[in-house]
């Protein structure tokens, strides 16, 4: 009896726990716009042997006058690789909610870039995002950001 209960707890505060966040930065945009021009850049440690989850954090005004973000996302790998993808991310869902958290009029959303990106040298990885929608401006764009977690 007192395996399977140790075993059920020990299982409860594996799930609870999470992902660990390896890295966390975001960008703030004190006009709450981010300009099409005005590309983000973020840089971190990793080492060989790393396996990485990607997630573009978000924060935005109730105002955000788009129903998604448009984004081309470049990774710099140590060992001299680059990665680039472009990424369309559907903000509301099918009846038109935001997809995200609400603390008043802002809202939070962790969107899924990449899973488990391996590394295979130690070094920086440069992390480049690129905002991708049509006009110069979007407007209801408090913070972009990326968060790296570690893969299972």
């Amino acid at each position: 009896m007192k395996t399977r209960l140790f075993a059920v707890l020990l299982l409860l505060l594996l799930f609870s726990c999470g992902q660990p966040v390896v890295f966390k930065e975001y960008k703030t945009f004190e006009n709450v716009s981010w300009n099409r021009f005005d590309y983000l850049y973020f840089e971190f440690p990793v080492k060989a042997g790393d396996k990485l989850d990607f997630y573009l954090a978000l924060r935005h005004h109730t105002f955000l006058p788009y129903d998604f973000l448009d984004v081309n996302i470049t990774f710099y790998m140590p060992g001299g690789e680059m990665r680039s993808a472009e990424y369309h991310f559907e903000l509301k869902d099918k009846d038109g909610n935001w997809k995200a958290d609400a603390m008043g009029e802002l809202w939070d959303i962790e969107l899924p870039i990449r899973e488990d990106l391996a590394f295979y040298k130690d070094g920086v990885c440069k992390v480049r995002m690129e905002n991708k929608m049509i006009r110069t401006e979007t407007p209801g764009i408090v913070e972009v950001g990326l968060i790296a977690r570690k893969s299972y």
